[in-house]
């Protein structure tokens, strides 16, 4: 019976030594958690002393090692810490992402989270550049510390399952100017330091019943900090364009601080407020759909096909325009140098505009503006 139970032993130690296996594909590092999934890792201490990933990352579905399919079910914890990752899309077969998987990755502007996530962990997206950050449903809690530090972060849009917001959520988002929240009843943040020193949020609400209910909450209902409003219905056009990325994607222009649903025929393919959504080259022409949406309301859609060939290629540019509001100026910062930058109020009036010569510094009266440089719209409050 103990000799039994010895093999047994021995056997329980290979299981969880395969399982333990870390594999590099295409320039990303997984961890074998199972039979068939995996999840991608952190790149391993004997290959560099920092974490060297560095701009776009498209996550697959699936990998392939050593003879087998493996499919990708979770992001690693600190998997991303302190990168240089500018855009993370994420497949929809991941249903969990580890605490500070994307922690003070200084360049990340973009990301889009997977349809099935779990919850948003303990300080996941803390200290990212991010500008919007689309929830999907389904998430009911936003971790310690998830948001804090984004000092980019102008746009949050929650899902109606919402149900709390945990201490230190979104300290130090000076940036943060408008959350739109599709729960009825006002999710619980009555956690330490969730929203301390911040002021002049709006947020926006489905409806009367909705917009009563947070009024009557003791964190939401603080007029010091928020201003709450029902959501509107709204209409947002968008380019009928593609770009191809590289030899495998193509990729689609969003970017306007909205959340957009993706489609492929019937298929829900995405909920993301990320710049750009990335979709795998094919040999017949595509037809996307695009649906501009503020997680309550939905605009009109844009249909885009994409075709096999005839595609304009562009390069990855790990200096593109970043754009925010701080301390009464809007700041531009990366490769701007001799674009042309506009900037509009929400009338549409023209309110500056210029080629720049470098990192710009622009001051105006409070309120809301759209800058423009090149081709990049962006969304942001004095």
């Amino acid at each position: 019976m103990k000799r039994f139970t010895f093999l047994l032993a021995i056997a329980a130690l290979g299981t969880i030594a395969a399982q333990a296996t870390v594999f590099e594909a295409n320039g990303i590092y997984y961890a074998i958690t199972g039979e068939n999934t995996v999840k991608v890792d952190r790149v391993p201490t004997e290959k560099a002393t920092t974490n060297p990933y560095k701009g776009v990352y498209i996550i697959p579905e699936q990998v392939y090692y050593d003879g087998a399919n493996y499919t990708i079910t979770a992001i690693g914890d600190s998997a991303f810490f302190q990168s240089k990752a500018t855009e993370v899309q994420i497949p929809n077969t991941v249903t969990t992402i580890g605490e500070c998987a994307f922690a003070y990755a200084s360049d990340l502007t973009s990301i889009t989270l997977p349809l099935h996530l779990s919850s948003v962990s303990k300080m996941m997206l803390a200290g990212a550049n991010v500008v919007s950050v689309a929830v999907p449903e389904g998430v009911k809690n936003i971790g310690w510390g998830a948001f804090q530090s984004c000092a980019s972060l102008q746009t949050m849009l929650l899902p109606s399952t919402t149900e709390k917001i945990e201490a230190y959520g979104y300290n130090n988002c000076q940036s943060l100017f408008e959350i739109y929240c599709a729960a009825s009843k006002a999710p619980n943040a009555s956690g330490w330091a969730i929203f301390i020193g911040l002021s002049d949020i709006d947020v926006i609400v489905p409806d009367e019943e909705a917009l009563a209910n947070y009024q009557a909450n003791s964190v939401w209902g603080d007029e010091s900090t928020f201003t709450l409003y029902t959501s509107e219905a709204f209409s947002l056009s968008m380019e009928e364009t593609a770009e191809a990325y590289n030899e495998q994607y193509v990729r689609l222009p969003l970017g306007n601080n909205f959340a957009y649903k993706i489609y492929k025929g019937d298929q829900l393919l995405a909920l993301t407020a990320a710049d750009y959504y990335y979709v795998p080259k094919a040999a017949e022409a595509t037809t996307y759909t695009i649906v501009p949406t503020d997680m309550m309301n939905d605009s009109e859609a844009t249909q885009i096909v994409v075709q096999p060939t005839g595609i304009r290629t562009v390069q990855e540019d790990a200096d593109a325009p970043i754009v925010y509001a701080k301390e009464g100026a809007i700041h531009i910062h990366g490769n701007v140098g001799g674009q042309m930058v506009s900037v509009f109020d929400t009338c549409g009036r023209l309110c500056f505009r210029r080629h720049a010569n470098g990192d710009e510094l622009i001051s105006l009266n409070s309120g809301i503006y759209i800058v423009v440089v090149g081709d990049k719209a962006t969304k942001v409050r004095l």
